[in-house]
């Protein structure tokens, strides 16, 4: 068999796979994998069709491999779809999607066979025994109020197990009634009540051993109830083969555009797997809002992008959990984005979140920041300088009011000296303004901006270079890496897709901008001749009466 020819568009500073037929999606499973961009992800914290990923993800585990992909690919391969087809969307999918919801939804009101019927009854009688139901009938609920907190009490014990294997410290007990967070409190005590009075008895506190005896309890309830037979089984697995087959043929091809390669990201018109919303904060859009699970773990790793990032914290009014997540500023300035700072969060299903920014991972996000950070910095410098030094005498001045009657004697010539002192130094600054103002006075008209061109290129041109070369490799796979991915290849982006993914105001041509240009050439203008009249010589009376015609 000939080998496929692939055909690659170069993006985010990597060649990847271009994705134009059905050809090339049959020939993905010889595709070499260092070609692919993406290894894995999590189905959690993307924003796509819930249940594709969950068909997608065959083990249960989480997370989206390439094996994966490939299997969804034979899937459908082996059920005669014609691969071609993905690239044209086909209204009569969706609307055979919501016929098979109908008939899943019918079904459940068929009776069951004679077999069904025999099975349900022995699955029944075999969940009487003690052992299945260890707390009578209260067995379901107590199972429910265990799962409740299940996970969060496995990571409450998760370091005991990182510990050594010999410590002197106590071990690990979690409070059954006191320091609980409020937002797990309730479910805590209906662990306490439903699951450890009845079965461990009454306690402040259980370790880690306890808890274990208490999902063990509940073990044989949770095995018969997952052995629970399924009516209509026939039935009920012809109806998700070919729910599989309708959510593959609608939505594998955007899933392999966020995948094999991005070009979502880069070329398409619709959002990528990772981009949850919109937020509007300081005039401007950022349209890269990703899901954070660990701000703190997360940020650690963000900061090798190079991106300046944004952590924040969503609520909103009937929502009961907070949300955390990640913005990357692109574009802009990041002088007026700051720790307390609110905004709008708007996600894909369309709902406002108030959001309120908790940490700020630094970085500059454009050549015009970078122009004027040296002048920031010597402005900053010269004002610290100056408070300083007002501070300096301050101090001495409110010591020398308390200073005694013989003290204020000898404090009159240091007084004297002190003004002696301040106008000498405004006279050398007087003195070096004017030594300025003389050398623009003997500049042409068109020489002084030239000149102050020039030395803003030699403070700024530094920084800007510099910075230029940053800004070519900031790196979205390191935030995405970050958030849980296993992205193959770096994600860079130039400064014209910098300022699609971070949308500033735009002022329309006209306004009031044109007149302050107008006002500020003025001005100059004005400067400058007020300066060459100031610093010009004045004629002697002599050389006037030389110069007069006609007098002898």
């Amino acid at each position: 068999m000939a080998e496929h020819e692939w055909k690659y568009f170069r993006a985010g500073g990597s060649d990847q796979v271009r994705l134009r037929n059905g050809a090339d999606i049959a020939a993905l499973a010889g595709l070499d994998r260092k070609s692919w961009l993406v290894l894995s992800l999590p189905v959690k914290g993307v924003r796509f069709d819930v249940r594709f990923l969950e068909l997608l993800d065959t083990d249960k585990d989480g997370r989206i491999r390439i094996d994966e992909v490939l299997g969804a690919i034979r899937f459908l391969q082996d059920r005669n779809v014609d691969l071609d087809t993905l690239f044209t969307p086909n209204a009569a999918d969706a609307a055979a999607l919501e016929e098979l919801k109908t008939r899943r939804a019918n079904s459940a009101a068929l009776p069951l066979t004679a077999e069904e019927e025999k099975a349900r009854t022995a699955w029944e009688a075999a969940g009487e025994t003690d052992e299945i139901q260890v707390l009578g009938a209260r067995t379901a609920a107590a199972e429910a109020s265990l799962a409740a907190v299940e996970a969060v009490v496995d990571a409450y014990f998760t370091p005991a197990a990182d510990m050594p294997l010999v410590t002197e410290e106590p071990s690990r007990r979690l409070p059954l009634a006191d320091h609980l967070n409020p937002k797990y409190a309730e479910a805590i005590h209906r662990l306490d009540t439903d699951c450890v009075v009845p079965l461990l008895g009454e306690r402040a506190s259980i370790d880690y051993t306890e808890w274990q005896k208490l999902k063990a309890a509940f073990a044989p309830y949770r095995a018969h109830r997952a052995a629970k037979p399924v009516p209509h089984a026939a039935l009920q697995a012809q109806l998700d083969d070919e729910e599989r087959v309708l959510r593959y043929k609608m939505h594998l091809l955007a899933f392999l555009e966020n995948f094999v390669n991005m070009k979502r990201l880069y070329r398409g018109r619709e959002e990528a797997l990772f981009q949850i919303g919109l937020l509007r904060l300081d005039a401007r859009e950022f349209t890269l809002c990703f899901a954070v699970e660990n701000e703190t773990a997360h940020s650690a790793l963000a900061g090798r992008s190079k991106c300046c990032v944004l952590y924040l914290n969503l609520t909103r009014a009937n929502e009961n959990a907070a949300r955390t997540i990640g913005a990357v500023v692109t574009a802009g300035s990041t002088g007026r984005l700051y720790v307390g700072r609110k905004g709008v969060f708007l996600d894909r299903d369309g709902r406002e979140w108030e959001a309120v920014v908790t940490k700020v991972v630094a970085n500059q996000v454009s050549l015009a920041e970078a122009f004027w950070a040296p002048w920031k910095k010597v402005g900053e410098g010269i004002a610290a300088l100056a408070a300083k030094f007002l501070g300096d005498k301050q101090s001495a001045a409110l010591s020398s009011v308390t200073a005694g009657a013989q003290d204020a004697k000898m404090g009159g010539a240091a007084l004297a000296s002190s003004i002696a002192a301040i106008g000498i130094g405004i006279g050398m600054v007087g003195a070096a303004l004017a030594s300025i103002l003389a050398a623009v006075s003997r500049l042409k008209p068109w020489q002084i901006p030239v000149a102050v061109g020039a030395v803003l290129l030699l403070v700024s041109l530094p920084s800007v270079i510099l910075t230029a070369f940053r800004l070519r490799r900031r790196d979205l796979g390191a935030i995405l890496n970050a958030s849980g991915w296993a992205v193959n290849r770096p994600l860079f982006f130039s400064l014209a897709k910098a300022r699609t993914f971070t949308r500033c105001v735009r002022v329309p041509w006209g306004s009031c901008l044109v007149w302050g240009l107008v006002v500020l050439l003025l001005l100059g203008g004005g400067a400058y001749y007020g300066c060459r009249m100031l610093l010009d010589e004045p004629v002697q009376p002599a050389e006037r009466a030389q110069q007069a015609p006609g007098d002898s």
